[in-house]
């Protein structure tokens, strides 16, 4: 019982996100072809908003640091951008009658062009700001320097069009491993 009530915020952000993105975004589109793949893209922004949740609620300090609550909102923030431009790509391909068009079919558009342009832009943005708030962390000794290594090579290496800034997910999943070790400790130390 005590697992359930430390952990219950966890499944429930991470439900309601999947929840939020399967009713309000996922259904609004009907399209195939590289539409579909641009509105998997879009969905970062939903899971961006579990993971900083998550990752604020097992590091209790870092919610008082103004520099991380920063640096997360500015990651969410990128993962937001995502949304948009990948949003503003599907829009005009369904504008332009390729909603479901696959990606080697598609005929230049210049309205389809220039709706790449933040959908091609807003992932790297995701990296950098990914990258600065694994410096932060580091930097508030939320995480060790090996970790924050991990995580930046991740960010680095993972493709920014499948997940922008994946070393968040490295920090997420170690911090989650911290805060169970240290609520177990304090659960100890209160039995003693």
């Amino acid at each position: 019982m005590l697992v359930v009530r430390r952990w219950w915020p966890v499944p429930a952000l991470l439900l309601g996100s999947l929840v939020v993105q399967k009713a309000f975004f996922d259904r609004r589109y009907d399209v195939s072809g590289h539409a579909a793949e641009h509105l998997s893209s879009a969905n970062a922004a939903f899971a961006g908003f579990a993971i900083v949740a998550i990752l604020l609620f097992v590091t209790p300090p870092a919610r008082r640091q103004p520099v991380v609550l920063v640096t997360s909102s500015a990651w969410l923030a990128s993962t937001v951008l995502v949304l948009v431009g990948n949003v503003r790509v599907v829009d005009a391909l369904i504008r332009a009658g390729a909603g479901h068009t696959a990606t080697s079919e598609l005929v230049p558009d210049a309205n389809i062009d220039s709706a790449h342009d933040l959908a091609n832009l807003a992932p790297w943005i995701g990296v950098l700001t990914a990258l600065t708030l694994t410096g932060v962390f580091w930097r508030y000794r939320h995480v060790s320097g090996r970790v924050a290594t991990g995580a930046a090579v991740v960010s680095v290496v993972v493709p920014p069009w499948i997940i922008p800034g994946a070393g968040v997910l490295i920090l997420t999943v170690v911090r989650c491993i911290a805060y169970q070790r240290d609520t177990a400790f304090a659960e100890a130390a209160k039995t003693l």
